[in-house]
């Protein structure tokens, strides 16, 4: 049976990462031998590298249970083991969400529990990440699929406790859990809040990463799942079931939690119709099967107000059946390749793009000044041996004349030194504007004010007047960041421009956007307003109302201004590194010229010698040249294969 498609592409994903942290190693010592690399530009380099390093590649799958979500995962991913790893037999299956993932740092394969009462502390799931002591960890054994498989049963454990604890864990509602009842002893919740499953998948040490949640209970009461794990997927694929169609509380997860993952420009939203093996009838034609299918299909995306070419029939189950047996025409019927066709183009490509707008232009910039760099080098060269080639014959007091003018060059180059020192200034007094727009300590402080007035306020409105206000400050707070970036950017072209029109260079300056950031602090405003509205938030105690607000929605909008602030602080010391660059080899060129000028007028011995170095120097430039011209031309032409287009035509999975 031929390798899927999703691993042939994800595998070629990371040897063009692989080529792209070459490109930068090599940049990088290409600088630190030459002695060319400025503090700022290998800071800028380390953390290309670092931001390469920790890219993943993230896929969500939501449903509710008994979807066959990890029959699904199993047959993407796991089949190569030729059983169900991940727990996916009849009944309940995933009670907590998983993270499936490889730990480079720590190169082992192990599963990590955490607590079901955590829930009861003021600590978001990302925090608690970062403290192993609070976490069960058991190691799993790749080469015992046995042993890996009783231990990842650990995610579907349950334990019941009394309805009183399980309320304060806000995991029980008389009105809404009407399977328990308000007189029952006890009910029955997860024993764990959250899984880490780190596995030697060849995938999974490549970068990808897979998000398992276990239904809309699960997406409701921890809310980092819907507002910030699920955002940042580069995929979410939403699974639904083609024996029972869109249900009551397939619609909630859909209307509630995944309509707006379509809207990211970052992210793709996909429908996956599980279980199309149910319709198969041994009694009917395949053609009648197939009707059957699309009609399920196109019923589907009607409901869920969607394009039929984001609904993809499949069978998981037979799928990962066929691949099992290595039965090609079981796998054509299934219809999973389809889904893995799609997930490699849509996937991988999404997740070159974020890196060729981030890292690969920053390193493409970098070089772009290196060439030009060796490029003004080899220009002032070329006028440096013209000039003494026009020596020979002249007299001492041309000569003389020549080191005159020599002299009123380096007076100019002062001149133009202290312009630019002014403009500097001028870009250092809106630095320090911006970094007081986004002084994160003045942030805090209303984030605890807003925290102080909603636990002093009893009243659902008074909450979600606290919620709105807050929201509307940071909304404001960006606008600001917006406007003042804005004006920064206009002052840093003025000083390119001048600086062109002067020494008649071609420099461009780095230029940075936040309206990416502004877009999705929009969007989070917007998911705020729908939790601040929402019946759930108001039949929800105060005490999780709030947690829930602070652990998730606060969270991802302090990680967006951090992120804004870290990448302003980049861009602002990297804006004029170019025309610094260019200033100090102009310095060096007017003094080279003025001091062969003074030693050719002591002796003219010295001048043919003077034009064998640098003709010797000009030889070496343009290797130099040669060689950031071909890391250029790798950064740019190397790119992901991408064998076909996406499918315009979703199979169905006939006979």
């Amino acid at each position: 049976m031929k390798k899927s498609k999703l691993i042939s592409q994800i595998q070629s994903f990371e040897d063009w990462k692989a080529v792209l942290s070459l490109t930068m190693d090599e940049y990088s010592a290409w600088l630190q031998e030459f002695q060319l690399g400025s503090t700022e530009e290998e800071g800028s380099l380390d953390k290309c590298r670092k931001s390469l390093h920790d890219d993943r590649l993230s896929i969500a799958f939501v449903a509710e249970f008994s979807r066959g979500k990890t029959e699904l995962i199993n047959a993407l991913f796991f089949s190569d083991y030729g059983r169900r790893l991940l727990p996916s037999t009849a009944g309940r299956t995933t009670m907590c969400p998983t993270e499936i993932f490889y730990d480079k740092d720590a190169d082992e394969a192990y599963i990590q529990l955490l607590p079901i009462e955590t829930r009861l502390e003021d600590i978001s799931l990302d925090q608690y990440k970062h403290d192993p002591d609070a976490w069960v960890k058991l190691p799993l054994d790749p080469s015992s699929a046995d042993q890996v498989e009783a231990t990842l049963q650990n995610v579907v454990h349950t334990q019941r406790v009394p309805p009183a604890e399980a309320r304060n864990l806000g995991l029980y509602d008389p009105d809404r859990d009407l399977l328990e009842s308000e007189s029952s002893e006890t009910v029955e919740i997860p024993k764990w809040r959250h899984a880490r499953i780190s596995f030697p998948h060849p995938l999974l040490k490549r970068g990808l990463t897979i998000l398992d949640t276990p239904g809309l209970n699960a997406l409701g009461t921890e809310p980092e799942l819907t507002l910030s794990m699920l955002p940042s997927a580069q995929v979410v694929l939403f699974v639904l079931a083609a024996d029972t169609g869109v249900t009551r509380s397939d619609m909630e997860i859909w209307t509630q939690h995944l309509r707006g993952c379509g809207s990211r420009s970052r992210q793709r939203l996909m429908v996956v119709l599980n279980k199309i093996d149910t319709l198969w009838d041994e009694m009917r034609d395949d053609d009648a099967i197939l009707d059957t299918i699309t009609e399920q299909r196109d019923k589907t995306a009607g409901i869920l107000g969607i394009s039929n070419q984001s609904v993809f029939p499949v069978s998981a189950h037979k799928g990962l059946l066929a691949k099992s047996r290595n039965d090609q025409a079981l796998l054509d019927r299934s219809a999973l390749s389809a889904l893995e066709d799609f997930l490699s183009h849509d996937l991988i490509e999404l997740r070159r793009e974020i890196i060729q707008e981030t890292i690969t232009y920053d390193v493409a910039m970098m070089l772009e000044n290196g060439v030009g760099l060796m490029e003004s080098r080899r220009n002032g060269i070329d006028s440096q041996l013209a000039q003494l080639g026009s020596l020979s014959g002249k007299s001492q007091g041309a000569i003389g004349q020549l080191a005159l003018e020599a002299q009123e060059h380096r007076n100019n180059y002062q001149k133009n030194l202290d312009d630019f020192r002014t403009s500097r200034r001028m870009l250092e007094v809106k630095a320090d504007k911006l970094r007081r727009l986004l002084n994160m300590k003045q942030l805090e402080k209303e984030f605890d004010k807003t925290r102080q007035n909603m636990n002093g306020n009893w009243t659902t409105v008074g909450l979600q007047k606290s919620m709105r206000t807050l929201f509307e400050l940071m909304r404001n707070d960006m606008g600001q960041v917006v406007k003042e970036i804005e004006q920064t950017r206009r002052l840093v072209r003025g000083i390119y421009h001048r600086f062109q029109s002067e020494h008649d260079v071609d420099l461009q300056p780095r230029m940075f956007s936040v309206m990416r950031h502004r877009v999705e602090l929009e969007l989070l405003c917007q998911e705020a307003e729908i939790f601040r509205n929402s019946p759930l938030t108001a039949a929800t105690e105060k005490h999780f109302v709030i947690n829930k607000f602070f652990l998730a929605l606060v969270d991802r909008a302090r990680m967006i201004f951090n992120l804004v602030r870290y990448q302003v602080d980049n861009w602002l010391v990297m804006a004029l590194e170019p025309l610094i660059m260019h200033l100090r080899e102009r310095r060096e060129q007017i003094e080279n010229r003025f001091n062969d000028l003074q030693r050719i007028s002591r002796s003219r011995d010295t001048l043919n010698t003077r034009i064998a170095e640098l003709t010797q120097q000009k030889e070496v430039i343009l290797d130099h040249l040669v060689f950031l011209r071909a890391l250029h031309d790798r950064l740019s032409k190397t790119l992901p294969t991408q064998e076909n287009e996406p499918p315009m035509k979703v199979a169905t999975g006939g006979c």
